[in-house]
């Protein structure tokens, strides 16, 4: 199978979400309502960061379900799978030199791998999500420094960063920020292999923009 296919799998799989999974501000602020939280209550700003990790989870899984039918329905039989939430952390030192590789900085948790297990022959595709609609450039950035590090350090052939729930107007305000744009014509090697995902929600059709694009773009 080839890349391209699994990326094209994504989309077909994003399209194939409910909205009641997304877990947008608006259903943020109905759970704090309903339990009696208003704007002015000082626990609502300690809730939502916990309501959306929690509802980025449930998008996750609903992801993984779909992207996975997706998979089986096209009939796969190769050895390389979708994996969620696999733990790459430091590797012992025999492997590094043996593999020609170097380990993530930290133990990471990835939210999906396409790849096989055990081997660093067949590492296809890395992808983060976020489902805060009030995602930061802060954010955003630490998730990319994450995949580029997949894709130098164990040979993945392309990075997804994912952003749900937010708007165009958010979505454009962050891909046009000046130090993010300077973050990521310094900071990111593997620009031409990173591909930037956003999705509003199950209405609205998913942007997708390359990082080494989006650099190249900035200085017309």
């Amino acid at each position: 199978m080839n890349l391209p296919d699994y990326i094209e799998f994504l989309r077909k799989a994003l399209n194939n979400i409910n909205e009641v999974y997304y877990g947008s501000q608006a259903w943020i602020n109905s759970m704090l309502n309903a339990h009696g939280i208003g704007d002015e209550d000082p626990r609502r700003e300690q809730l939502i960061p916990y309501l959306t990790r929690h509802h980025e989870r449930v998008f996750c899984y609903e992801l993984y379900h779909q992207y996975r039918k997706i998979m089986e329905q096209n009939n796969l039989t190769e050895k390389v799978i979708l994996q969620a939430e696999l733990r790459k952390s430091q590797v012992g030192k025999e492997i590094e030199q043996l593999f020609s590789i170097q380990s993530t900085d930290a133990i990471y948790y990835p939210d999906f791998l396409i790849h096989e297990p055990g081997t660093f022959d067949h590492q296809d595709l890395i992808i983060e999500v976020k489902a805060n609609p009030k995602v930061t450039r802060e954010e955003m950035q630490n998730d990319l420094l994450k995949i580029d590090q997949f894709i130098s350090r164990y040979q993945y052939q392309k990075g997804i960063f994912l952003s749900i729930n937010v708007n165009d107007d958010k979505r454009n305000r962050l891909i046009t920020n000046p130090e993010f744009l300077h973050f990521l014509e310094n900071q990111i090697e593997n620009k031409t292999k990173i591909l930037l995902m956003f999705r509003e929600s199950a209405k609205k059709s998913t942007v997708s923009i390359n990082a080494a694009q989006l650099c190249k773009d900035s200085k017309r």
